[in-house]
């Protein structure tokens, strides 16, 4: 009787190990190793998110799925991480919307300036256009498994003055991430241009740069306080949560995985996602907190406000003109799905 219960143990524990990880999608029978690229610090929540992807996808593959992550740029800068996920350099990447504009045209109306209200659920946009820009995507060499979001307030760091309305932006060369900002500073006298993050402390430090447009989370986990006397937090500056960053891989690489590893792969980016939506909320008291107690004096916007319609005024309508001018044909079809949820 005690032999037959242990074989039954046996038995049982076989079987249960047979079975699918709760919440995931079946058993893989392959192993895959796959390498993710990212430009963000090992501290910033894209990176964190990029973590969460690889742990879940272990996980829920019983460990068949391996993502190693190269953050800090180590593998691939911002710019380069989009060519190198679509001609197999990288297996996934996680950069910039605008990044990957060259590929899906549209994708950077995420960093058009005033574009997307304060009314409107960045969840619910983010979800609608994943299958549009997908498809486009896909004919060119990748697949969108979904977003992470970068940060949930932008703003602007300057080594010389306090910014509080955007005349105060005459005479400075400031850093700017996309296209659609350069007209409307260039109005206000500002010399605008657009670089890389992870070029930025060094601009400033030697006086190239006398400011840097940004996320407050950039602001902080780069470390330009060190080298900014002056932040001024701007809500709601692009979205809120601000910048999904598309979460992409390689096509071949994707049809290469058999069906239930690409759906733990799904899961495990939608996971990432839901990660930073709630991490950036908390982010960005920290944020703030880090930016005062650096001795960085912050001048900080409410959304709605007197000073914030300014800058809105200023940066909006130029951005979205410019976009609209870049973006023919997929231009009007976003704007569109932007109103429908408001």
């Amino acid at each position: 009787m005690k032999r037959l219960l242990i074989v039954l143990s046996v038995m049982l524990f076989l079987v249960l190990l047979s079975l699918p990880v709760p919440g995931s999608a079946g058993v893989v029978k392959k192993k895959y190793t796959l390498h993710l690229a990212t430009q963000m610090p090992l501290t910033h929540t894209i990176t964190k998110a990029a973590m969460v992807l690889a742990q879940r996808a272990a996980e829920l593959s019983r460990n068949k799925i391996n993502v190693v992550v190269h953050a800090g740029g180590a593998m691939f800068s911002d710019r380069q991480i989009p060519d190198a996920t679509m001609s197999g350099g990288c297996d996934i990447g996680i950069s910039t919307s605008n990044t990957w504009a060259k590929y899906v045209r549209g994708m950077s109306f995420w960093e058009v300036p005033f574009l997307i209200p304060p009314s409107v659920s960045v969840d619910k946009l983010a979800e609608a256009t994943i299958p549009i820009f997908d498809k486009t995507l896909e004919t060119k060499g990748g697949k969108l498994l979904g977003y992470a979001y970068y940060g949930y307030e932008e703003g602007i760091a300057t080594t010389k003055v306090q910014l509080k309305r955007p005349v105060d932006v005459k005479g400075l060369k400031l850093r700017i991430y996309d296209r659609t900002h350069l007209p409307g500073f260039k109005a206000f006298g500002a010399a605008p241009v657009v670089m890389s993050s992870k070029e930025v402390y060094i601009g400033l430090q030697r006086g190239v740069l006398d400011g840097a447009v940004s996320g407050l989370s950039s602001i902080n986990h780069r470390k330009w306080f060190e080298v900014c006397k002056y932040v001024i937090a701007i809500p709601n500056l692009v979205s809120c949560p601000s910048h999904p960053f598309p979460i992409a891989v390689n096509l071949n690489v994707w049809k290469g995985m058999e069906p239930a590893a690409q759906k733990i792969l799904l899961q495990a980016a939608t996971e990432a996602g839901r990660f930073t939506h709630e991490e950036v909320k908390k982010m960005v008291v920290k944020d703030l907190k880090t930016l005062r107690d650096s001795k960085a004096q912050v001048y900080e916007l409410k959304a709605g406000s007197p000073e914030w319609n300014e800058w809105k005024n200023a940066l909006g309508p130029a951005g979205k003109k410019k976009f609209l001018a870049d973006n023919p044909k997929a231009g009007p079809v976003l704007i569109k799905m932007i109103k429908s949820l408001e």
